[in-house]
């Protein structure tokens, strides 16, 4: 890995910390008490911040590599049966 690989990848690190941070003061704060603040209300932004430390980050980096930060996940599963002989 060359250095600035590795600087995007530290820097995707950090933002991915710091995300988690925010999303665990967010839910600790909330002033809501009866409607609590739960993962789910950050769904979007997680799919954003992935976005952002991946495709973003790592232009021209080939679809089947490695995304920052974790292991590669399949996009989706097949979960259609097969057809009837």
């Amino acid at each position: 890995m060359n250095q600035i690989e590795a600087q995007r990848e530290k820097y995707a690190q950090e933002l991915q910390a710091r995300f988690a941070d925010y999303k665990r003061w967010a839910m600790a704060n909330w002033p809501v008490k009866e409607q609590a603040l739960t993962d789910a209300a950050f769904v979007a932004a997680q799919r954003e911040l992935e976005l952002i430390t991946g495709a973003m980050l790592h232009p021209g980096r080939k679809p089947g590599a490695t995304p920052a930060g974790g292991a590669q996940q399949p996009q989706f599963e097949d979960v259609t049966p097969a057809p009837w002989p």
